[in-house]
């Protein structure tokens, strides 16, 4: 293991692909509190305390984590996009010949572009409606969304930042020193 060999690209993957997991357990999306009081509806000042608790336990209860409330297929994506930065990061760190891991540089970029576009377009254009059918105006996207998506970005960036590293400078990168042959005068070409 070269632990040596982790520049910039993979961090950011790896930092990314962990960050992703971690919060697709923490609520992405909630219902708005608003939608459970008419606007100009007088609550008596002695029950205010009372509406505000059962609002807040409603909203509470039916917050959904990354996990139930993206969509099996989203979350599928993500799960794709985590998995392709983490190999990433192990394929640099694990393997001599390095052709592995640009390949995985260009896996991991493009998973990573997709994941953030369409996470992007899930969480602004198509937002979860919470299993009640609710419209978008009644949805609230939380701020582990919103670090969920610099995450997928960060991945995509990563990747993308480790294809532009050719690695010239670093030790197994260096051609091996050969002896010089000696030519074959027979199979020489003649002019």
């Amino acid at each position: 293991m070269h632990l040596d060999r982790l520049r910039a690209g993979e961090i950011l993957a790896g930092l990314g692909a962990i960050a992703l997991l971690l919060l697709l357990f923490g609520d992405w999306v909630r219902p708005e509190a608003t939608l459970l009081r008419q606007p100009g509806a007088d609550i008596p000042p002695q029950l205010q305390g009372t509406a505000d608790r059962v609002v807040k336990a409603f909203v509470d209860a039916n917050a959904q984590t990354g996990w139930h409330g993206l969509g099996w297929l989203m979350v599928a994506v993500l799960l794709l996009a985590v998995i392709a930065a983490l190999t990433l990061v192990v394929l640099t760190v694990t393997q001599e010949p390095v052709g592995l891991a640009v390949g995985s540089a260009v896996i991991t970029t493009a998973i990573g572009i997709i994941a953030t576009v369409a996470l992007l377009i899930r969480l602004t254009l198509a937002q979860p409606d919470l299993g009640a059918g609710l419209p978008d105006r009644y949805v609230d996207v939380l701020a582990p969304a919103w670090l969920g998506l610099l995450s997928c970005l960060l991945i995509a960036a990563g990747g993308w930042i480790t294809m532009a590293d050719e690695r010239t400078g670093a030790p197994y990168s260096t051609a091996p020193d050969l002896p010089p042959r000696r030519v074959d005068e027979s199979h020489a070409p003649t002019s």
